[in-house]
C-alpha cells in the first residue's frame, strides 16, 4: 500500500493499492500523527483496490479521534469495490463520503 499525506489547510491522505492486514498499522501510526496536527482530514480513496475489516477499524479509529477533537474525516473518490465493503458494512452510513 502506498500513503501519500499531503498538508495544507486540510490534510488529504492518498491512499493506493490494498488497505489489509498488513498496511493497516503503518496507515493508523501516520494518521495518529496527523490528527494531533489539523482537525479536517480527507482520504482520497481514488486508488484504492481493496480493503478488509483491519482497515475499516482505521477509518473508524480515525473518525472518533477527530471528532473527540471536534474535526471531520471525509473520503473522496470511493472505487465500486471497497463502496460495497463499506455499503456491506454499515460504514457508509456514519462515514462521510464525497464520491
Amino acid at each position: 500500500m502506498e500513503i501519500n499525506i499531503i498538508k495544507g489547510e486540510k490534510i488529504v491522505v492518498e491512499l493506493a493499492g490494498r488497505l489489509d492486514t498488513s498496511a493497516a498499522p503503518t496507515l493508523s501510526e501516520e494518521i495518529e500523527d496527523i490528527v494531533n496536527e489539523k482537525n479536517d482530514v480527507v482520504f482520497d480513496c481514488k486508488e484504492l483496490e481493496y480493503i478488509a475489516s483491519s482497515g475499516l477499524r482505521v477509518f473508524l479509529q480515525a473518525q472518533k479521534a477527530l471528532n473527540a477533537a471536534g474535526g471531520t474525516l471525509k473520503l473522496i473518490n470511493v472505487q465500486p469495490t471497497v463502496q460495497s465493503v463499506l455499503d456491506m458494512t454499515g460504514f457508509s452510513i456514519f462515514l462521510d463520503l464525497n464520491q
